[in-house]
């Protein structure tokens, strides 16, 4: 509430949000109180999120923390998840050092698993691949961000594909829905179907990760034929029936829908 009124003079304004904060939530049938932080899945949590990160994490970084590096430096936040880029260790060493008590006097903390210190970039290639060891990656955004180079092979490039655990949670979602749902008219399923999948490759669907979106495509497919069997005979439903109902309820072809590195 103090940071919000660093920018809002309405009273009546922070008195709405305060409320928000202090509703309390609904779980499993009774009500719990919520006396510290943001309701989880409330609407405005994300953008109070961002508001106490902005004061928490970025304005340290880019006003005080910066100028204390001996090279470059670079913070990209989405939410609570960001990735800090250093030129130097020794500067992304002292940044994870303070880190924990910068955000300590916020009240928040470091998730330490998904937490580390990693060399990325064209030198990190380079010495990898003179250890005989391939280069590091990180996952970002429910991205894995790799090294890689451009197509002609003269340049370094960092590339991104689905990371694992996302793919494995998104085909996981995709499959319980399908349980839930198997008794749904064939229209409305597969409608539904193509509205989930249009949302994957509106997400996932960036520069590079082909493959990654031709994959999950290509596994909701067996998931649908093995589902659709299921409400008739065994095996009733082979893939070249399958392929007649697209026809009918066709699904969206995976494709790149954002490019990384188009300018307007």
């Amino acid at each position: 509430m103090d940071f919000l009124g660093h920018r809002i003079a309405d009273k009546r304004v922070l008195r709405y949000v305060k409320r928000f904060l202090i509703a309390g939530i609904m779980e499993d049938g009774s009500f719990k109180a919520t006396e510290e932080g943001t309701p989880q899945g409330g609407n405005i949590s994300p953008i109070l999120a961002n508001i106490y990160l902005h004061y928490a994490l970025d304005l340290w970084f880019t006003r005080r923390f910066i100028k204390s590096c001996e090279g470059r430096a670079r913070l990209i936040r989405y939410a609570d998840d960001f990735v800090v880029c250093f030129q130097r260790r020794s500067d992304a060493e002292q940044f994870r050092m303070e880190l924990d008590g910068r955000l300590g006097k916020f009240g928040l903390e470091v998730a330490a698993e998904k937490t580390k210190i990693l060399e990325f970039g064209p030198l990190a290639a380079l010495k990898a691949k003179a250890r005989g060891e391939k280069p590091q990656t990180f996952d970002f955004l429910g991205l894995t961000h790799f090294c890689s180079r451009t197509r002609d092979g003269k340049r370094f490039r960092m590339k991104r594909k689905t990371s694992r655990k996302k793919f494995k949670a998104k085909l996981l979602a995709f499959k319980e829905w399908l349980k839930e749902s198997r008794t749904l008219p064939t229209p409305e399923l597969m409608k539904t179907a193509a509205a989930k999948l249009r949302g994957h490759f509106a997400y996932y669907g960036v520069t590079d990760n082909s493959e990654g979106i031709g994959q999950f495509n290509h596994e909701v497919r067996k998931l649908l034929v093995k589902w659709l069997n299921r409400r008739g005979k065994s095996g009733c439903l082979t893939w070249e029936k399958f392929k007649k109902l697209l026809k009918k309820y066709p699904l969206p072809k995976p494709r790149i829908m954002v490019s990384l590195f188009a300018t307007k």
